[in-house]
């Protein structure tokens, strides 16, 4: 499910405009940038991406008209809309897979020492919050250099950066996680339900009020945002 049509749900359920959402749906998929694959979601569709979403975008966000929005809670929808009604933890997808992929993931103490004490909060944090070592392949990986210059600033992230060296690819990783419940890689039946329908009107109207001429509107079609083109329906 791509952002725009995450901003469509949260229109409806929200109210204000489609555009009022952006910014939180493009951090929770932030992480299709690292691997165009269903299993990107291991890395913020749980409860702890919901905490790096407020600090990153605030506790909270006021729509176009006027309506005060918990951050946490649009991120939230985002969430069960790709998992199946879910929002879960952390532990809930690494439960089943932390034998496997522990081994790959650098060790708790192979980590620095003197990282800085903000950096060194944020990537314990995955490991801390679950107790899984394999935990760590979200925050000691390029992501986790990713998400350092989100949340800290690019000092951090360089620090990271260097601090990793060589840096793990958090793609590669992810390569090796094997899904163990539907909800892992199933959307909500209901809320693409509601977008077929909604995609079905807005074909209607556009052929019934479209003028004479080669090309009608596609069913498709959505605006840029903020510079993202959205039209492109992705599989993941």
């Amino acid at each position: 499910m791509d952002i725009w049509k995450h901003c469509l749900l949260s229109q409806r359920k929200f109210g204000g405009e489609p555009q009022d959402y952006v910014a939180v749906h493009r951090f929770m998929d932030s992480s299709k940038l690292f691997y165009y694959h269903a299993r990107h979601r291991l890395l913020l569709h749980h409860t702890l991406g919901l905490e790096w979403a407020t600090q990153l975008l605030g506790d909270l966000l006021t729509t176009s008209a006027g309506r005060t929005v918990l951050v946490r809670d649009v991120a939230a929808e985002h969430c069960k809309e790709d998992l199946l009604g879910r929002v879960p933890s952390l532990g809930d997808w690494l439960r089943e897979a932390d034998a496997a992929l522990a081994p790959l993931v650098p060790a708790l103490e192979a980590l620095p020492a003197m990282l800085s004490v903000p950096l060194r909060q944020l990537v314990l944090a995955p490991y801390l919050r679950t107790g899984l070592p394999s935990a760590l392949l979200i925050t000691a990986s390029n992501f986790g250099v990713h998400l350092a210059g989100q949340l800290l600033g690019l000092a951090a992230a360089e620090e990271l950066a260097t601090a990793l060296r060589p840096l793990p690819d958090v793609a590669q990783l992810l390569q090796h996680f094997t899904f163990a419940h539907p909800w892992q890689y199933r959307p909500d039946p209901k809320e693409l339900a509601w977008l077929r329908q909604q995609e079905h009107r807005r074909y209607e109207l556009s052929t019934t009020h479209a003028p004479a001429g080669p090309a009608a509107a596609s069913p498709l079609a959505h605006p840029q945002v903020h510079g993202i083109p959205t039209n492109q329906t992705a599989p993941v």
